[in-house]
């Protein structure tokens, strides 16, 4: 069985510089994310017992954490981490308003997630067309080139 090497970290001559406010749409996406489990829990109030909700949601958030770990590991390359990819995904839509951006940055984010973990799911790292990093990177960045707001001509 051929193992791949571990992921690189990106090794940038400079480190990608954000907006503290885009950093805060990540974070508090990926912490949304991961406890989507448990806010659906405390939320529903009651429609599975006690504790076997409670253990769904460990459970659900554990499984939720695994795919973000894989999606990470497999989609981060020495020219763009993961957590890069993201914040410059984030940085895409970002209008000036801060609860119009946190809005459109968590849906795009969402989008962005589950297309990693396709392209997780259909990675071959012996075809370009199939390396999940590779496709990652691209996507970064098509969503870059887009700008899904503001001025396209300058």
């Amino acid at each position: 069985m051929d193992r791949e090497p571990k992921p690189h970290v990106s090794k940038a001559s400079e480190p990608l510089r954000v907006p503290i406010c885009v950093q805060v749409y990540v974070w508090f996406f990926m912490v949304s994310l991961s406890l989507s489990p448990t806010l659906y829990v405390v939320l529903t109030h009651g429609h599975l017992p006690r504790g076997e909700a409670c253990d769904v949601a460990l459970v659900m958030t554990a499984m939720i954490q695994a795919a973000l770990w894989l999606a990470q590991w497999r989609c981060s390359s020495t020219d763009l981490s993961y957590w890069e990819g993201l914040l410059v995904a984030a940085t895409s839509v970002t209008t000036g308003r801060d609860p119009i951006s946190l809005f459109r940055a968590f849906w795009l984010l969402l989008a962005t997630v589950l297309m990693s973990l396709l392209f997780v799911m259909d990675h071959d790292s012996t075809r370009v067309e199939r390396h999940a990093a590779l496709r990652f990177g691209k996507l970064i960045i098509w969503l870059h080139s887009q700008r899904l707001w503001g001025h396209r001509g300058s």
